[in-house]
């Protein structure tokens, strides 16, 4: 920054405006594709962009929203060249504009759609191949933000590796006969079980695990995406026969930044496991995950990365003991009270 520079702030609010600077802010494609995707959550979450220049060349960028209560929320943090001093003129004015407008917290990075953009600063030494969910940057921005006074709010791992394929032996210690897995016949069967998810997801997704606000507003959204990308055996419910209730969904996506040499996706995300909480510790998991990966492999889905909140202990051991997956990146989401 040289002693003639001029820095200046600039705030959009129309998405259209919003989505030419997204590109600048992280280092997945921001593909005119994914732009309907994009759109409908910068319209449903409000959304500004704070745009950082330098003689009118901008140099920085971050995505603010609101839950509409007590935090704001920032994502597509990033400055040109990682600049340090950028990052700290970005950042102070994210503080600013947050004191100002009463809130009590601010929490991120949280990069909406978070089903193509993911959330979190990434850890050093992850693996920095290009995928969906997994944004890429160096530790200068964790480390300015912690000396901020941000504090770690969440640690996500991602564990990949060739996609599993269970076998009987590893689920024959657990007993199913009162469990069913229900796919949907068709996409507008899914849509007719969204209150079912949704209500699965907030009444057993811990608070760590809900990296978003409002999931109500964006389940069309992630529906639109697997249909459009993936297949119907990515959106699974499980049934506890004796009531007839679901009682458990399974969640898993598309990664369409991935090809095999036929030219077909061959890689995917499970992106959500949801077991209500008075029949965890029976395996259910590995039933949905046996069942699901076998699909994915007829459908030539060779790859698979799980995203695991760090205390979701009986999700990573059964990633770690009968899925034979890597832990290849960590992303931190911070935290700061105002």
């Amino acid at each position: 920054m040289n002693e003639n520079s001029k820095l200046s702030i600039e705030l959009k609010d129309n998405p259209q405006d919003i989505v030419k600077y997204l590109e600048f802010g992280i280092n997945i494609p921001v593909l005119k594709e994914f732009h309907k995707y994009i759109l409908s959550d910068l319209n449903n979450f409000h959304t500004t962009s704070i745009v950082l220049k330098e003689n009118e060349k901008i140099i920085g960028h971050t995505l603010i929203y609101d839950d509409e209560k007590n935090i704001l929320y920032f994502g597509f943090f990033r400055t040109m060249d990682h600049n340090e001093k950028y990052i700290r003129v970005l950042l102070n004015f994210v503080i600013k504009y947050a004191k100002e407008h009463h809130f009590k917290y601010i929490r991120g990075p949280i990069n909406i759609p978070t089903f193509i953009y993911g959330w979190g600063f990434m850890e050093k030494g992850s693996l920095e191949s290009s995928f969906i969910t997994k944004p890429v940057n160096p530790p200068i921005y964790q480390e300015i933000f912690l000396q901020k006074g941000f504090y770690i709010k969440s640690k996500q791992e991602t564990w990949e590796g060739p996609i599993p394929l269970l076998s009987n032996e590893d689920i024959e210690n657990y007993d199913f006969k009162e469990y069913e897995i229900y796919q949907p016949k068709d996409w507008n069967e899914i849509l007719s079980y969204k209150t079912t998810i949704l209500l699965l997801s907030a009444q057993n997704l811990s608070n760590e695990s809900q990296v978003t606000p409002n999931p109500q507003d964006f389940f069309d959204n992630i529906f639109s995406f697997v249909k459009n990308y993936g297949d119907l055996y990515m959106l699974n419910l499980l049934r506890y026969k004796p009531t007839g209730k679901f009682i458990g969904c399974f969640i898993s996506l598309p990664n369409p930044l991935r090809k095999n040499k036929e030219d077909k996706f061959d890689s995917a995300i499970a992106y959500s496991v949801t077991i209500n909480k008075e029949h965890r510790h029976k395996g259910l998991s590995m039933f949905l995950f046996k069942e699901v990966f076998e699909k994915a492999y007829k459908k030539q889905i060779r790859y698979l990365s799980a995203p695991i909140e760090i205390n979701n202990i009986e999700i990573k051991g059964a990633a770690i003991n009968n899925g034979n997956l890597l832990h290849t990146r960590t992303h931190l989401i911070l935290e700061y009270c105002l």
